[in-house]
């Protein structure tokens, strides 16, 4: 009996009430996967939209139904725990891949076997920067951005190192971290790490522990400007001063630097 070939690429997309996006990027995945071997996980995050419509209008696509609320983490995650491919893709729903997206991440990562880990150049809809590649961030970057300092104070160079801003994301460079919103990881790396950390709150913190993990195991985190993806939120716009997703900001924060100061300083 021949041995079914195993997928190249799992990819797993959360899906809580974003059917509205959702058509769009699960479109511009399959329109440039034709020579990529795939399966693609979607997980409807108890929604009561049409999420699980538009699941039906896509054969290839393998459904997971909540019928409750669940974290970034723990969807994620058993997804991972199903997926059988050599490399795994967190996706957002609001993303738009280019034909040619995920083969050339693919390719890339075959050609490199140090890297654990990888995005793409992430823009807006107007072909901006959004800052997906990143240093580890220290206390006096988060304390400066949760007060806004960042809007005040654009040149402060404690903020532009973490986030990166004098660099200009058109050449390659290994970072410290990839935002979750686009982010390829080994399976090998995955099996030696584990997987997301699910005592995090959901949203934030997830993503940087993640990649701390990675990097601490000798992987090398890398991002890749020659390819490209559209993502249509940037949750740096949605900050505001003291709300709920504030104060999960600050607990998480908390956590993380509980967790790896040693390994930080």
């Amino acid at each position: 009996m021949t041995e079914t070939k195993k997928p190249d690429l799992s990819i797993i997309t959360i899906s809580t009430n974003e059917g509205h996006e959702l058509n769009s990027c699960l479109a511009s995945v399959f329109q440039g996967v034709d020579n990529l071997k795939i399966e693609y996980f979607l997980v409807n995050n108890a929604s009561t939209d049409n999420t699980g419509d538009i699941a039906d209008q896509y054969p290839d696509v393998r459904y997971i139904e909540n019928f409750q609320v669940k974290g970034f983490a723990s969807n994620n995650n058993l997804a991972m725990k199903q997926s059988t491919g050599r490399y795994i893709l967190l996706l957002n729903p609001d993303t738009m891949m280019e034909p040619q997206t995920l083969p050339a991440m693919v390719e890339y990562l075959d050609k490199h076997e140090e890297i654990g880990a990888a995005s793409c150049k992430l823009t807006n809809p107007d072909n901006t920067i959004q800052y997906n590649a990143r240093m580890f961030p220290t206390p006096m970057a988060v304390i400066m951005r949760w007060l806004g300092f960042d809007r005040f104070f654009p040149n402060s160079k404690i903020l532009k190192d973490y986030l990166l801003k004098d660099w200009d994301h058109n050449t390659e460079r290994d970072v410290d971290w990839l935002i979750g919103a686009f982010l390829m990881v080994r399976r090998v790396v995955i099996d030696q790490v584990g997987y997301l950390d699910e005592s995090y709150d959901p949203l934030y913190y997830e993503d940087i522990d993640w990649c701390f993990r990675i990097k601490k195991a000798g992987w090398r985190i890398r991002y890749i400007p020659h390819v490209k993806c559209t993502h249509l939120y940037d949750r740096e716009s949605a900050r505001s001063l003291f709300n709920k997703m504030t104060y999960i900001h600050l607990k998480n924060c908390i956590r993380f630097f509980s967790r790896h100061w040693r390994d930080l300083r």
